[in-house]
């Protein structure tokens, strides 16, 4: 079958913006962990050596936060945590770099969703929100103000180094 070349143009530009919403919908989400010796936070790889931190969750959503995906990444935030079979998340870092922009629904979702892990005792920060529309859509619909302005980080780092549960359990004994 011969089709002119606008019909294949246009199906080539429909199939393009389907697998678009396709990657948006469905977002790569992944856990991370610190490359030893330093202060960068990478996903770990079978032949390479990484350190985790004890209590703490890093997870790094890789698409803006929006309607189509909210529900998605907070059921693999809440699988990641499922995961940590030999300790409690007590501490969850959201490496937010690849949220270069948030609906009002996807952070309505994700609000909902940490007030109820906050209620559960685990404490939740955001770190690498370096989008300026992002960071003023966070702050416009409620989202810095539910994590908390204080829990809002350069680095994940910092987030760490600043809330880990271990360093608040030695502060207390």
């Amino acid at each position: 079958i011969a089709l002119p070349i606008e019909t294949g143009m246009l199906l080539a530009i429909v199939m393009s913006f389907v697998h678009s919403l396709y990657i948006v919908a469905r977002p790569y989400c992944l856990e991370l962990a610190r490359v030893p010796g330093s202060t960068v936070w990478w996903p770990p790889s079978p032949d390479a050596p990484f350190e985790h931190e004890e209590g703490v969750l890093v997870f790094a959503p890789g698409a803006p936060l929006n309607f189509t995906n909210c529900e998605r990444i907070c059921a693999e935030i809440r699988s990641a945590m499922a995961r940590q079979r030999q300790t409690t998340v007590m501490l969850l870092v959201i490496e937010a770099n690849g949220m270069i922009d948030i609906d009002y629904t996807g952070s309505k979702v994700l609000r909902g969703a940490i007030a109820r892990w906050q209620s559960a005792g685990i404490v939740v920060a955001i770190a690498r929100l370096a989008a300026g529309r992002a960071c003023e859509q966070a702050d416009r619909t409620g989202l810095i103000e539910t994590i908390g302005p204080d829990r809002v980080f350069m680095s994940v780092e910092e987030a760490v180094r600043k809330l880990s549960p271990l360093k608040s359990a030695a502060g207390r004994a």
